[in-house]
């Protein structure tokens, strides 16, 4: 039943698909250029972040970390964050990317996190031992994985795992349960609601630096929530990556 379910949603997603290119041909989302779902001149446009701060006060801070006030709160380290969703192309592949499925714009999602960590790196990489971090989606409920047929998270930390040549773990962190779509909650609300939803089910991580991917981080609880078990596991650090903070 559970096998028939799953495939029921798995066409499901690809009819729809199909009911879009039919009735929307592909073009620009920036420009309404046919052909392409992002055209080179509108990526080139877009702005990627030069200097970070704490996810949870907004000081300025030199690395992307929490400041000295806010990390007490956090089992997080920081939270590197690529772009702006405030600029509007940025939140329109990330809305049509995870609601509308469109899955080729990975590849662009994929490239603003890349071009952000290249640049990070030749400014921050003394300070940070990147080539050593294993990256880490952030997983969906089983129940989402199916309503979407894919984990958005899980595609941007596979093409960043393979630009850099870094381990890759997909499995080992795992979601339990399915909660309410954080977006329409506060921040209390969304750390309530997402408080004991993932397990790790592997060995200890031994003083491992991770890095969590995800497409956007709001307010940082689902993030934290993942870090919480990664540290009671034996991680070192825990650092978001993102492409825009929403």
């Amino acid at each position: 039943m559970l096998f028939s379910f799953s495939k029921l949603i798995k066409n499901a997603n690809e009819i729809w698909v199909f009911f879009l290119d039919l009735i929307f041909p592909k073009e620009c989302l920036g420009c309404g250029r046919e052909g392409t779902w992002l055209c080179q001149k509108c990526f080139s446009n877009i702005k990627l972040r030069s200097e970070h701060s704490c996810l949870a006060c907004k000081q300025k801070t030199s690395f992307a970390q929490f400041c000295p006030s806010c990390v007490l709160n956090y089992d997080l380290d920081g939270v590197l964050i690529a772009g702006y969703y405030e600029q509007k192309i940025i939140s329109k592949l990330i809305k049509s990317f995870k609601y509308y499925f469109i899955r080729e714009l990975y590849q662009d999602l994929g490239k603003i996190l890349i071009l952000f960590l290249n640049d990070f790196l030749n400014k921050k990489g003394q300070k940070f031992n990147f080539q050593e971090c294993l990256i880490m989606p952030v997983p969906l409920s089983a129940y989402r994985r199916r309503w979407r047929g894919f984990n958005q998270a899980e595609i941007l930390a596979r093409l960043v795992a393979d630009h850099f040549n870094l381990e890759l773990s997909v499995n080992e962190l795992i979601r339990n349960k399915h909660t309410k779509p954080q977006v329409k909650l506060n921040k209390m609300q969304r750390e309530n609601n997402i408080k004991g939803c993932f397990s790790w089910c592997a060995n200890n991580l031994e003083g491992r630096q991770i890095i969590l991917v995800d497409d956007v981080v709001t307010t940082g609880a689902t993030l934290n929530e993942c870090a919480k078990i990664l540290k009671h596991h034996g991680a070192s650090k825990v650092w978001g990556l993102v492409v825009a903070n929403g």
